[in-house]
């Protein structure tokens, strides 16, 4: 599995860079198309749940602290 932003609904405020224990998020440097620099997923290979079986998730603290529910776990390609 790997981390996914929904730029659509990210307002930017970068809790998740700030509460992932393992770096995996970093801040925006660009407008989103609602105006906001969306935080992006710089190291998914550091995160807890990457490459992981969906049932077998043991870190969300970035989808637990969205406040936009902006983030989500996608079947890697």
């Amino acid at each position: 599995m790997k981390a996914r932003i929904d730029e659509s609904l990210c307002k930017g405020c970068n809790i998740c860079v700030h509460v992932c224990p393992k770096g995996t998020y970093a801040k925006g440097n660009r407008l989103s198309d609602m105006g906001y620099f969306a935080p992006t997923v710089a190291a998914p290979e550091k995160c807890f749940n990457h490459g992981r079986d969906s049932s077998k998730l043991i870190c969300e603290l970035c989808v637990l602290s969205c406040p936009d529910q902006a983030i989500t776990w996608v079947p890697e390609e």
